[in-house]
């Protein structure tokens, strides 16, 4: 290897005596170096350090002073991490052990040589800059490998733990520090993840030489019990640890439950789309027999007499309850006609609540958590009060006397990035949570929770169809349901359902993002401006109640805040005319200005007249008087959207 001095590369010589310091200055700037300062005793040279970036210091071992140039080179290790090539007459092996230990990167014997001196400096300049690269290679690793998602745990060849990311901190329970030269199973407390026996070490599992023909067994599954007692089902993968002559091993430990739960959901959701399927031809095959039934059940009963008759009618009877069955088939397969509509989820808590308490006994308990100002959604109402029965006889069967039935809803935004969002699509949503202090339900349980007639020989583990319609009117509706589980700590539902009719206020816009969120694409979005406390509360309940997206301000300053910051598209404007600050006409034409394809209803008791002569009615803006109905009001709204000519009041 050939190296080049480098013109910009900078010495500083520590040496007493002026001569030698002379002549070593005049020997490097013939090599090309620069030599800003001359140092002659060890506190002079700490100054100089501290002052000047130097490559590199030669330093005489024998200075005046109270610093030896050993005792000066250590000080310039730990603080400056300057490298040092020693310079002297003194060759004894004190002086060379004392001076071994600041780890020089060189020495150089009096009488000085030139060509000594240029390796000795070529060569130390070199090893320094490497060096600088390595730590800052291993501080960048060392950074990855704190930031990476998944937990590190590396090994000497003893099995005693070396490194621990923050990662396999939190899943251990165990610190770095605590963990340093611990045996690796004592701080990896592993189970087989089938019997729940402890499990053999996984380098010696993971490591060993795999017998001809058989697959390679680089990572596998295990139970990780951590220090403070929480149980999580993690992959390990594990390799040999090369990086120096001590071979140790590199485990490298993922939290796969929520993948787990994820393909769990997925494999579920398959399922109930095949039964789904089933069951739509098996009750349209159905139908069809039943039709042709039910229809000679009526010919027997006009054309017998008696007991022949009453045994037709027990035909017809029979026929009837097998109607009602396949309609829960059509409901299963998600092909029963829906009659959809804006429904308040805590109105029909509230409705329901008399019939679930008294299904419940009076041996249980039934507590609600009802959400203030919840949105609505779009569902059959019979259908989802059939879903709040369901759920909560199923909790009955599974709760003991004294139990607890819990209702909560809430309103809640699904972000992109949210784990939410790998099932439901993102944007804002109603929660319903429905949970229960029962037994509870082991994994595999959980996993066929909402098929078909499927129990467990246990009360309350879905015996019937209940679930099944609960999961396929949920569905139909565009929501998704979810289950979970342990065993002793009892069960809980959640269902999302899509959010309609949401609204924000000024005091609720906290910027553009949150606004963002909470906007429907397609549901038309109203911007309602009225002064009057009384009326706007009138108007909102009115466009709620027909699932508009809504905005709401009471003055006009107001609605321009939020015009400017909602970034999502307004459809229809609807303002007072006659309000105190910004008039109705003046907030139309500064936002249109904004807004070019906003739609505008004036509404006021100003006459009509007085928009004809100034021409502020268009394609665009249309005017209704007070008082209004409700009809005329979403109609003249309805018009618009359709970019129909404005009505004349």
């Amino acid at each position: 290897m050939q190296f080049t001095s480098e013109p910009h590369k900078q010495v500083l010589i520590v040496e007493d005596e002026g001569i030698i310091a002379a002549d070593i200055q005049s020997r490097l700037e013939r090599l090309g170096y620069k030599v800003p300062a001359i140092a002659r005793t060890g506190e002079e040279a700490l100054h100089f350090a501290r002052s000047t970036p130097f490559d590199l210091v030669l330093m005489d071992i024998r200075l005046k002073g109270d610093m030896d140039g050993i005792a000066t080179a250590q000080t310039m290790k730990t603080e400056l991490e300057m490298p040092v090539v020693y310079i002297t007459a003194h060759a004894d092996e004190e002086t060379i052990n004392r001076a071994t230990s600041t780890e020089p990167f060189g020495y150089i014997l009096k009488p000085i040589r030139d060509s000594e001196l240029r390796s000795a400096v070529q060569i130390s300049i070199h090893k320094h800059e490497m060096e600088r690269r390595l730590r800052a290679s291993e501080a960048w690793l060392a950074t990855t490998l704190r930031s990476i998602g998944e937990g590190v745990v590396a090994t000497n060849t003893d099995g005693e733990v070396v490194f621990m990311n923050p990662v396999a901190e939190r899943l251990t329970g165990w610190s770095a520090t605590d963990a340093h030269g611990r045996l690796l199973m004592e701080v990896l407390a592993l189970h087989e993840e089938s019997t729940g026996a402890p499990a053999e070490n996984p380098i010696v599992e993971l490591l060993e030489v795999d017998p001809p023909g058989t697959p390679s067994r680089a990572h596998r599954a295990y139970t990780l019990v951590s220090r403070a007692g929480d149980s999580a089902v993690i992959e390990i993968a594990c390799f040999e640890n090369r990086s120096d002559e001590r071979l140790g091993a590199v485990l490298v430990l993922r939290d796969i439950g929520g993948r787990r739960d994820l393909e769990r959901r997925v494999m579920q959701s398959q399922r109930m789309e095949a039964i789904a399927n089933l069951a739509a031809g098996l009750a349209h095959d159905f139908n069809n027999q039943l039709t042709v039934i039910l229809g000679c059940a009526d010919e027997l009963c006009d054309s017998l007499t008696g007991a022949a008759r009453d045994r037709a009618f027990e035909i017809k009877h029979a026929a009837s309850l097998a109607t009602a069955l396949t309609s829960q088939l059509l409901t299963l397969s998600r092909h029963q006609a829906m009659r959809p509509e804006p429904v308040n989820i805590n109105e029909a808590i509230v409705e329901m609540q008399p019939a679930i308490s008294s299904a419940l006994g009076r041996m249980r308990i039934l507590t609600t958590n009802l959400g203030a100002n919840l949105g609505k959604v779009r569902a059959d109402r019979n259908q989802f009060k059939q879903v709040l029965l369901n759920l909560s006889l199923n909790a009955r069967d599974a709760m003991p006397l004294g139990g607890e039935l819990r209702l909560e809803t809430s309103n809640i935004d699904v972000r992109a990035t949210s784990p939410k969002a790998e099932l439901v699509p993102p944007g804002p949503y109603v929660r319903l949570l429905v949970s229960d202090c029962g037994e509870g339900m082991d994994p595999d349980t959980l996993a066929r929770i909402f098929e078909p007639f499927f129990t467990t020989k246990k009360p309350g583990f879905g015996t019937g169809l209940g679930l099944s319609m609960v999961h396929s009117i949920v569905v139909q509706s565009g929501g998704n349901i979810a289950a979970r589980s342990e065993l002793g700590l009892g069960t809980a539902f959640e269902i999302l359902l899509p959010r309609v009719g949401a609204f924000q206020r000024l005091r609720d816009i906290g910027g553009r993002q949150s606004l963002a969120a909470a906007a429907a694409d397609a549901t038309p979005t109203v911007l309602l401006v009225e002064d009057e406390d009384s009326v706007r509360r009138a108007m909102h309940k009115l466009f709620e109640e027909e699932g508009y997206q809504l905005l709401e301000a009471s003055d006009g300053e107001e609605a321009e805040i939020i015009a400017e910051r909602y970034d999502e598209p307004i459809h229809v404007l609807v303002t007072d005319v006659a309000m105190p600050g910004i008039t109705g006409p003046q907030l139309a034409d500064r936002l249109a200005a904004l807004r070019p394809d906003l739609k505008v209803l004036f509404v006021s008791g100003c006459p009509h007249d007085f928009f004809e002569s100034d021409g502020l009615l268009d394609r665009q803006r249309s005017f209704l008087p007070k008082p209004f109905s409700a009809t005329e009001l979403l109609g003249r709204v309805r018009t618009l959207l359709g970019a129909g000519a404005p009505s004349q009041a």
